[in-house]
């Protein structure tokens, strides 16, 4: 795991950057972004501070001194599965109760990022939980992939809580 710890590092300190500035955002904008008016956007907060999390979850992880793959991946393994069946949740709920003015295919275009770094990072992790070998670049393929994800749907979520009546 040294070989990558720069890139761990990297990217979790990204990630915090960004969790960071959305939630002043958020907060700034509570009930805006929080309020029980719009389910999208209390969705589309809910789906970026979820990616931005996980990605620093696994680069923690990846920086911890003397973890042995088998148990980085095992420990990853059991965090990422419990936000991939929320991230299923969640894209479920998004397709059944969509307004009238969200498309099925915007609907699951946003979801599509996220759904494709969580398939990654539950396949690199779960390689590695059963001592398949390291699967670092999968891993890192998974992360930043979530986080374009995220900072996209945090992009869309200013958008929304910026000019309300647009959405």
């Amino acid at each position: 795991m040294q070989a990558w710890s720069t890139y761990f590092a990297t990217i979790g300190a990204a990630s915090a950057t960004l969790l960071g500035l959305l939630f002043v955002a958020v907060s700034v904008n509570a009930s805006a972004a929080l309020g029980a008016g719009d389910r999208l956007t209390r969705d589309l907060t809910e789906q970026a501070f979820q990616n931005y999390l996980a990605i620093m979850l696994v680069s923690l992880l990846a920086l911890f001194p003397d973890l042995p793959t088998r148990l980085f991946g095992l420990i990853c393994l059991l965090s990422v599965a419990v936000r991939a069946i929320w991230l299923a949740t969640r894209l479920v709920r998004t397709v059944r109760h969509r307004g009238p003015r969200q498309s099925l295919i915007l609907a699951l275009r946003r979801h599509l990022a996220a759904v494709v770094g969580f398939g990654l990072l539950l396949v690199a992790t779960t390689r590695m939980a059963l001592d398949w070998g390291e699967n670092f670049n999968t891993l890192a393929a998974a992360t930043l992939v979530l986080l374009i994800s995220a900072t996209s749907v945090s992009w869309e979520l200013l958008r929304r809580i910026a000019n309300p009546g647009a959405a």
